[in-house]
């Protein structure tokens, strides 16, 4: 029997039969061709008795207002409630079918708008649904005191979809059912929570749409939309079979009530009933609308209930599997807590999300933005860093949930973790323009291109062994992607119109045969389909190239979009864009609608874009994956499948093709610590060449250096070092480091001298405000000799042959003060006016100058040793000047701004900028101290504290060639002898060499140090002591004078402004804080209003 059931019949039976009842029902969603409004519509009463008398009572829901469109649906018959999702709001609601409610529930808003698959899982009280646009299903916990603005939901399943639709769940069993009808159309089964999945069916499959169970039979029934069937099939995949096939039907959504199947059709606006065993039909209503879901309500549907997940409480989700009973489960961006029952907020970033860089700040916006609710969103509330240090490039390590981002103010690229209450690192320094960031996941290999410099670059993540890739023939590299399985590095360069691949070592370099293209910039690359993307803002469009076939096309087109940053997610594109337009962007891939712009025009500069999503970055497999290739340090993919080891900046590739050397100098160099690479470097200062000290030594932050030339061994400061912040030492051919002193956590060094003639070790403490001596010879003996009135010491120089200290304090009063090299005779040398930062010291032994460094004034200085004749030497317009040291007749400069070290005549006067030259390549990040060594210019002299009398623990020279025994913190003096009068002081052992009548007390020696003549020290030898005496000084003069032929004596350095680095907290959106507003101003840009 086929019944015509009209729009007007419709009306009439509503009139009499108000809205649908709980209770036994066939219910459908259906919207109007044209005008009217949508309407969830149910045939009231048992399909038994109304089926064979074609006597129906039909009720209804209708839509407020005639935007509204219902598609899915599905019950939970236990609490009376129907859900359904809605299109125009792109939200899930549900609405309790008692007294004829109208009163809905929004469970979930942002869903994309075609949501035609739901199910309900009455045991555990769980809603289920799939997205075909953003190809996941998700779960959604039933709670009554729950609303979308704090929903608990989790993503089940999100990768290997492609569209999925139809959805059912079979809770006593376990079984979840999907269909999804992508490139290669299946039917797929999980468990409850999206894992241990596999395929139904798979085979003779188009279009797969809703879904039914036939719990009796243990059988799955589909319709295909396609293919015009309705087919069932048992749940391993057997006994499939065809029960309808009726040509032109376009068949929506099935549903099944004992021996019936009832199915919407859309071609005609059908709802059909058939026999499930036999296929024959028995009635076919046309409705005047196009059906789309439809469901049996019916309490025999659901057998069972939820007893056991109601005991057991959970605060968030109860999930009932067969074999492991009720467990509690947490909604994403939540953790589970030891109970096992409690949720509590979790400080990770949730994966997928839109992060954006705006230059004065970096947002973030969940996955799906282009549907949620801009309820209460401000720009402040979705940013997560707001220190306007002009952010532009991004890049992110998934696994590591790690955000990479360049910052333009500060020509730096930094690292943070996704995690509220981190704190940001930077990694590499000294950098031009960085527009374009990459992260090869598989690697662990950070790339970026630099428009200032032009050229590409590579280290590892945490900033070290970078190398420069490619420098030539590039204007203005911009956007850049890479390809772990294929071994390809791709950039575009605007300023040429071109986009280029290469192998990952830079070999192998081409240009793609790509004609359409005017201002390539940023790029995309999915990496799962061979596919490259890049937005062209010459042609206001998104293209893409496809690696394996050649071919080009255009995905997205919009005549007033400039298209910069650009990211895919699922099937949208995401794009940033400027100027009136300046915000982030979506659009829908296959309809080619503009879904949603978020603006703000006058706040920030809208650049790169990335959808984080650890999905983004599949497991590949590559050359490099096992223990990085066994490469020391840097491993690069080739075309080819196979590899090349690659080494970093004052490193070379040994002859095994794997590992990394570097060769020293032993005459004529200059030793830099850089802090952001953390290395130690030796620049060859007759050729230009780097080489890494310590190679084998993990360095942190190296900052301070000062260098003995009698043993030829380098002393410097790591103030980050995982094992405790020390001081360290390490002959500079060596591969061992000695630790000299230990330090607290309070302390930081910054400053290094060495005394090499009276084997002192110097620094300054700005940790604790205090300066420090140390035997060079007895590393136990540690003495204050400046604990007062210090704010911010820093840099610090010693003059052994005329007993004097000199340092700089860069405090709230800047100042340069000197003293005896016991701390007694303290005197200000120069008081600075205004702001000023004095950083790096050197003294002049030959000409008796003192040459500072000002960070805060862009300059170098000088002055005599007592203060007077100040000059400038050099001033620069913008500079941050370091580290200082001497080398003949030139001076060698750090700069925190500049990538390589510089050179300047010492003579130069009035801030003649003119006369700085490069010395070395610009390979560095951050160079801090410096300390440089030539045999011609090392410091020659006698020691007043080595020969004739012995300290118990330390001699220390002063003014007019005389000496003072002093004791280590802790002790003191007691006739000869240091007594401990701490007993938390580290014990030191007496020399026990001398006798105690050659020991010498406090009390001040005066010594001769008028050179190294043989007939001075004759004279000095015969007044005090015996002959054998006189040779054993000889004897001691000649080694002391061959050791210093060798190598030479220098000085120490510092470091920076406030702190040696900078790191700056997250901020991340949080209900109970909100950082301080910096803008807030968004705009919701619908495009229909601008065309």
């Amino acid at each position: 029997m086929e019944l015509l059931f009209y729009c007007c019949c419709f009306i009439l039976i509503l009139k009499t039969g108000y809205s649908v009842r709980h209770g036994t029902n066939l219910v459908w969603s259906m919207n109007p061709l044209v005008n009217g409004k949508a309407r969830i519509v149910g045939i009231e009463g048992d399909p038994n008795e109304w089926i064979p008398s074609g006597n129906v009572t039909v009720r209804h829901i209708s839509a407020p207002h005639s935007a509204w469109q219902f598609r899915g649906l599905a019950f939970h018959f236990r609490q009376k409630t129907l859900y359904w999702s809605e299109k125009s709001k792109e939200r899930i609601q549900g609405l309790m079918l008692v007294n004829r409610s109208t009163t809905t529930q929004t469970l979930y808003t942002g869903t994309s708008g075609s949501i035609d698959g739901m199910a309900v899982d009455w045991v555990s009280n769980n809603l289920y649904w799939a997205d075909p646009k953003y190809n996941l299903i998700m779960m959604i916990a039933l709670k009554d005191n729950k609303t979308d603005e704090d929903p608990f939901y989790r993503q089940i399943v999100k990768t290997d979809l492609e569209s999925p639709h139809g959805l059912a769940v079979y809770p006593q069993k376990g079984y979840l059912f999907w269909s999804d009808w992508g490139f290669y159309p299946k039917i797929e089964v999980s468990d409850l929570l999206g894992l241990n999945r596999r395929t139904v069916v798979s085979d003779d499959m188009l279009s797969p749409r809703g879904m039914a169970i036939d719990y009796k039979e243990n059988l799955l029934y589909w319709v295909d939309s396609h293919k015009n069937t309705i087919e069932s099939v048992q749940f391993n995949g057997n006994s499939r079979r065809i029960i309808v096939s009726h040509a032109g039907a376009k068949f929506f959504g099935v549903a099944l009530f004992e021996k019936y199947l009832f199915a919407t059709e859309q071609i005609d606006g059908h709802l059909r009933i058939y026999d499930k065993n036999t296929g024959k039909g028995y009635i076919n209503y046309q409705l005047g609308y196009i059906p789309y879901d439809v469901i049996m309500y019916d309490e025999s549907s659901q057998p069972g209930n939820s007893s056991e997940c109601d005991e057991l409480d959970c605060d968030q989700i109860c999930v009932n599997m067969p074999l492991t009973g009720p467990r509690c489960y947490c909604g994403d961006g939540y953790e589970l807590q030891e109970d096992q029952k409690t949720c509590v907020a979790s400080n990770l970033f949730i994966q997928p999300a839109h992060i954006y860089a705006i230059r004065d700040a970096i947002c973030q916006y969940p996955a799906n933005f282009g549907h949620m609710s801009l309820k209460n969103v401000t720009l402040d509330k979705q940013c997560f860093i707001k220190t306007r240090k002009g952010f532009m490039a991004l890049a992110y390590d998934g696994d590591q949930r790690t955000l990479f981002y360049s910052e333009n103010s500060t020509k730096s690229i930094s690292k943070v973790q996704l995690r509220r209450g981190e704190y940001t690192q930077t990694i590499v320094k000294a950098i031009g323009i960085v527009k374009g960031l990459t992260f090869n996941w598989m690697t662990k290999n950070l790339f970026w291109t630099d428009s200032l410099y032009k050229w590409i670059m590579v280290s590892r993540p945490d900033g070290r062994f970078q190398k420069k890739l490619i420098a030539d023939n590039l204007v203005d590299p911009l956007g850049i992607a890479v390809h772990p399985g294929r071994g390809e590095l791709y950039w575009s360069d605007p300023g040429r119109g071109v986009i280029e691949v290469s192998a990952l070592n830079g070999g192998g370099r081409r240009q793609l045969p790509i004609t359409d293209l005017n201002h390539p910039n940023h790029l995309y690359l999915d990496c799962t389909n061979d596919i490259l993307y890049w937005a062209d803002s010459g042609l206001n469009q998104v293209a893409s190239y496809d690696l394996d076939l050649g071919m080009t096309s255009v995905v997205y087109k919009q005549q007033s979009a400039n298209f910069y940053g650009i990211s895919i997610f699922k099937d949208y594109i995401v794009w940033t864009d400027q100027n009136d337009m300046n915000g982030i962007h979506i659009a829908d891939i296959q309809t080619q609608n503009k879904v949603r712009g978020i603006l703000h025009p006058q706040t920030g500069h809208a650049l790169d874009v990335i959808a984080y999503d650890v999905l983004n970055q599949p497991i590949l497999d590559v050359s490099c994956e096992e223990n990085n290739g066994y490469c020391d340090q840097l491993c690069l993919g080739l075309y080819n499948e196979s590899y090349v080891c690659a080494c970093g900046t004052g490193f070379q590739l040994d002859t095994n093709l794997r590992s990394c050397v570097s060769g020293l100098v032993r005459d004529n160099f200059v030793i830099a610590a850089d802090s952001y690479q953390k290395q130690l470097y030796q620049v060859d200062l007759s050729t230009g060449d780097v080489h890494v000290i310590a190679p084998d030594v993990t360095h942190n932050r190296p900052i301070a250096v000062a260098f003995d030339p009698v043993k030829n061994q380098l002393y410097w400061t790591d103030n980050d070092r995982a094992e405790g912040k020390a001081i360290q030492r390490i002959n500079i051919e060596g591969r061992q480091a000695d630790i000299v002193s230990t330090l607290s956590e309070d302390s930081i060094i910054d400053g290094l001298a060495v005394d090499s003639v009276n084997r002192l070790l110097y620094y300054t403490d700005t940790g604790l405000d205090r300066i420090m001596v140390v035997a060079i010879d007895n590393t136990l003996i540690c003495k204050t000799v400046v604990k007062d009135a210090l704010d911010e010491p820093r840099a610090i120089a010693v003059h052994p042959l005329k007993g004097l200290l000199f340092w700089s304090d860069w405090g709230r009063n800047p100042k340069i003060e000197t003293a005896n090299m016991d701390g007694t005779g303290r005197r200000l040398l120069l008081n600075m006016t205004g702001i000023s930062w004095p950083n790096g010291m050197i003294i002049d032994y030959k000409e008796d100058i003192l040459y500072w460094v000002d960070a805060k004034q862009n300059t170098v200085e000088a002055m005599s040793l007592d203060g007077k004749s100040r000059r400038l030497v050099v001033e620069e317009s913008d500079a941050h000047y370091f580290g200082i040291t001497l080398n003949g007749n030139n001076l060698l400069i750090s700069d925190w701004k500049t990538n390589y070290l510089k050179s300047i005549p010492k003579l130069t006067k009035d801030g003649g900028s003119s006369q700085i030259t490069r010395i070395g390549p610009d390979a560095f990040s951050r160079l801090n101290g410096l300390v440089s060594y030539n045999s011609t210019y090392v410091l020659k002299g006698a020691s007043g504290c080595t020969g004739v009398f012995s300290c118990d623990h330390i001699c220390i020279p002063l003014p007019q060639n005389r000496f003072v025994c002093a004791c280590a913190d802790g002790y003191e003096e007691s006739g000869f002898k240091c007594i401990k009068t701490d007993a938390n002081a580290t014990s030191i052992d007496s020399p026990g060499k001398v006798k105690p009548g050659s020991r010498a007390s406090s009390q001040y020696i005066t010594y001769s140090n008028s050179g190294l003549s043989k007939g001075g020290i004759i004279a000095i030898a015969v007044v005090s002591v015996t002959a054998f005496i006189i040779l054993i000084i000889s004897a001691m003069f000649l080694f002391t004078r061959w050791r210093s032929g060798r190598i030479r004596h220098q000085r120490l350095e510092d470091s920076p402004d406030n702190q040696v680095d900078s790191f700056y907290r997250i901020t991340f959106p949080d209900k109970q804080q909100e950082s301080v507003s910096f803008d807030s101003g968004i705009d919701q840009y619908d495009q229909t209003h601008r065309q």
